[in-house]
């Protein structure tokens, strides 16, 4: 789960990330409601199975059932990891269009989410999120040069989430690599995520 947002007093619109229809957006009726057929299943960051309808008339289907398979319980343990957590669901929601399906995507989310769960997640993951997204959606960046961060930037881009664990950087590196990616981000993507600004 991406995003859940109140619509009534009983019911949310849930956006997920799929894997067979990408980025889909649901109605749950009576979601809010205490003793309604979804407590316990909703969530942030919820990895779900889901039964929808549906909508020929629309972009918003109707959500009728799910089944929790992983509630990444650990991710909001401190406000670091549910703020970094946040921040990898709205990479996603701005990066894709809905009914795109790129399963890629899916295992990027699936595996940094599980990784903020560690003990020491390491600060190189988000950017590492970040250029993989870039990656993936067709906006790979090539950097000019191959000095400084560019250096660091380029053999992130190239490693696994295992290998973006390992790297060790300290906090003036993070800072630079994180202006630079935010950089590109914003002149290609054209939508800054707004949890950037609550990063530390």
């Amino acid at each position: 789960m991406l995003r859940k947002q109140p619509v009534t007093e009983s019911s949310l619109v849930v956006t997920w990330f799929t894997r067979e229809a990408g980025k889909l957006k649901t109605l749950a009726k009576g979601a809010r409601r205490t003793k309604g057929p979804f407590v316990g299943k909703l969530d942030l960051f919820y990895h779900d199975e889901i039964v929808y309808l549906p909508s020929r008339q629309s972009d918003l289907h109707l959500l009728t059932d799910c089944f929790v398979v992983e509630p990444h319980r650990r991710l909001r343990s401190s406000v670091r990891t549910l703020t970094a957590a946040s921040y990898a669901c709205e990479l996603v929601e701005t990066i894709t269009m809905d009914g795109d399906p790129q399963p890629e995507v899916l295992e990027l989310l699936a595996g940094v989410l599980s990784a903020l769960e560690e003990p020491v997640p390491g600060l190189a993951v988000l950017t590492w999120l970040e250029l993989r997204l870039l990656v993936a959606t067709g906006w790979a960046p090539q950097w000019k040069g191959r000095s400084g961060v560019e250096r660091v930037l380029h053999s992130l881009v190239e490693a696994n989430l295992a290998g973006a664990r390992r790297v060790r950087l300290s906090a003036a590196q993070v800072q630079e690599a994180r202006a630079t990616v935010w950089r590109f981000w914003d002149e290609h993507v054209g939508k800054a995520p707004r949890s950037r600004a609550v990063l530390g």
